[in-house]
């Protein structure tokens, strides 16, 4: 095998490609990446059992020929090397690289040890800014708890002419509604989400979507992703969303939000309680920590009815409110003691909507 690559576009590839990877596996061949030159072209894979990745990156390929080499050691390579150009070339069992005046030998495994790849099925398509507006709104809401596997991952769920992209940990749950269509229903593991948007976020056009028993397969310009899907039932989501509301407040997001920062400063950690008070035009905000002192804040809202007080995770509300994509949130409360909605004063522009529970103080 040898072949010449255009150095920046190969290290981009590269770090695409090693995100598939199993840096902790007790399997090393988990741990590289499978290099196959063919004519024009060569295609990089990658596979940490539960992803497959494989990603074509253009080259003069002089010798056909694949190798396995270890992902970690061969990005820092391409990322120090100088140079437009770079080559590797097949030797007495190590690959020789070279650009500018540097030179690399790596240790190579065999390729014919490099795990099978399951067979991509392509039926329907989903538009890439919609993948990626998804997971940048649920992602921060999927459980990271191994006892709750259905909730370890995103839920892509076609509901009418809307497409559910649902993040829940059982205390607060994220919900985007997706304007397209969709078949699909599956659960994507979280780690698969990074992956996934690392390889969508500069796609132009519609990916490629299908589904077998085992895996979701999505295509782009350059790649095809196989996403080994989470089984189990995700719970009944909409039935934990409350539809009647005792009260309605209209909120400053970017105001809110600077507020629980400031009152983070002196929190013990980066979950932390806060105290808030819906008052008549005035929402007040506490936190009391017994080793450092207390704070407050106070900003004005849009709410003319009787006084509330909430308990919440301060951490999770402004993850929920660095989601939105408006400058205005709704706050919809039935009491202390049920789950509060919060969603886009314009929810046709930005639908999406969290459920947060509130604590006890």
């Amino acid at each position: 095998m040898k072949l010449i690559v255009d150095r920046e576009e190969f290290y981009e590839a590269l770090g695409k490609v090693k995100s598939a990877t199993e840096k902790k596996s007790a399997l090393p061949m988990l741990r590289n990446v499978l290099i196959q030159a063919t004519s024009g072209k060569v295609m990089l894979k990658a596979t940490d059992l539960e992803n497959y990745l494989v990603y074509e990156v253009k080259a003069r390929v002089l010798e056909e020929g694949s190798v396995a080499l270890p992902a970690d050691k061969l990005t820092a390579i391409f990322k120090n090397l100088v140079g437009v150009e770079a080559s590797l070339e097949l030797k007495d069992e190590k690959v020789i690289i070279q650009a500018g005046r540097s030179t690399f030998k790596l240790a190579v495994l065999n390729p014919e040890d490099f795990p099978e790849f399951p067979q991509p099925i392509m039926d329907s398509s989903l538009p890439p800014e919609i993948i990626n507006r998804a997971i940048d709104k649920v992602e921060y809401a999927i459980s990271k708890e191994d006892s709750r596997y259905a909730l370890q991952g995103m839920l892509i769920r076609g509901v009418g002419d809307k497409t559910h992209f649902v993040g829940s940990d059982g205390t607060r749950l994220a919900l985007y509604e997706g304007p397209i269509e969709s078949t699909v229903d599956v659960i994507i593991p979280r780690k698969s989400l990074k992956v996934l948007k690392n390889l969508v976020k500069d796609q132009i056009h519609d990916l490629s979507v299908g589904k077998d028993e085992s895996f979701l397969h999505i295509g782009g310009e350059g790649f095809v992703l196989s996403v080994r899907l989470l089984e189990g039932e995700y719970p009944d989501y909409l039935s934990v969303i409350p539809q009647d509301f005792n009260a309605i407040v209209l909120a400053d997001a970017e105001l809110l939000r600077g507020a629980i920062k400031r009152l983070s400063s002196i929190a013990e950690g980066s979950a932390f309680p806060v105290k808030v008070s819906f008052l008549s035009g005035a929402m007040l905000l506490e936190i009391s920590e017994p080793e450092y002192g207390e704070g407050t804040e106070e900003i004005e809202i849009d709410y003319d009815g009787p006084s509330i007080e909430l308990g919440f995770n301060g951490k999770h509300l402004l993850e929920a409110l660095d989601s939105f994509d408006v400058d205005k949130v709704y706050i919809k409360v039935v009491d202390a003691d049920s789950p509060v909605v919060i969603e886009a004063e314009d929810y046709e522009r930005d639908p999406y909507r969290c459920v947060i529970m509130p604590m006890r103080l």
